[in-house]
């Protein structure tokens, strides 16, 4: 009976594909690889019960996913990896080496970056003379509200390398893509920084809830 019933459940997906599909069914879905020979229908069903969807489940502490009937240390360790997976297959269609012609293409790309993330952190992304991307460097990460970052965590990253210029990325959780006044002075703070060291910044992206918005081009004063 499990057995047909996940069948069903994968070809509705390959067929029609899961955006018709119910919470606990996407959920049930994935579970199939994780958890094999039991109905995972009910535990789906908890699991969405308990913390609402599945973008909360997969952010849920381990050990809280232990608590569900049905869930194991691996499979609970397996759904806290699966937004780091869902980043790296999202980054992976850009390739090895990123030349964008726009600040919507470098925008959507720091979208996918920041996929999954729960906490604000700092990306820097080094840029050479051509404006392609040579590497990114998660800088700091913080907590659902805030990061820190000093000039110094950016210098230690370029100096000494290819970089010609650089775009700063950072994301707000909570999905407010405004600046507030300590990530405009943070901004000025690093610019100043990278003006010694004759690195240009190019811009500041901030991402949330899958938007952003560009210092750049809404000229925030950095």
């Amino acid at each position: 009976m499990a057995q047909g019933h996940r069948e069903r459940i994968i070809n509705k997906a390959l067929k029609y594909g899961i955006e018709s599909f119910q919470k606990h069914e996407v959920l049930e879905l994935y579970l199939f690889t994780l958890i094999p020979r039991v109905d995972t229908n009910p535990i789906a069903h908890e699991l969405i019960r308990v913390f609402g969807s599945f973008y909360n489940v997969c952010n849920a502490p381990v050990e809280e996913l232990l608590k569900i009937k049905g869930i194991g240390r691996r499979t609970a360790q397996q759904l806290k990896l699966f937004p780091s997976v869902a980043r790296a297959y999202l980054l992976s269609m850009y390739g090895d080496k990123k030349l964008f012609s726009s600040v919507d293409d470098i925008g959507r790309y720091c979208v996918d970056l920041f996929c999954g993330r729960i906490n604000e952190a700092m990306y820097l992304l080094c840029l050479d003379t051509n404006k392609a991307i040579i590497k990114q460097v998660l800088v700091a990460e913080g907590t659902p509200s805030q990061v820190f970052i000093e000039p110094r965590q950016i210098i230690e990253h370029v100096t000494y390398s290819s970089t010609h210029s650089v775009i700063l990325c950072h994301n707000h959780p909570g999905g407010t893509l405004l600046p507030s006044q300590q990530d405009i002075e943070a901004t000025q703070r690093i610019k100043a920084a990278l003006d010694t060291i004759g690195i240009e910044l190019l811009d500041h992206i901030i991402v949330g809830k899958g938007s952003f918005i560009s210092f750049y081009e809404h000229n925030f004063r950095f």
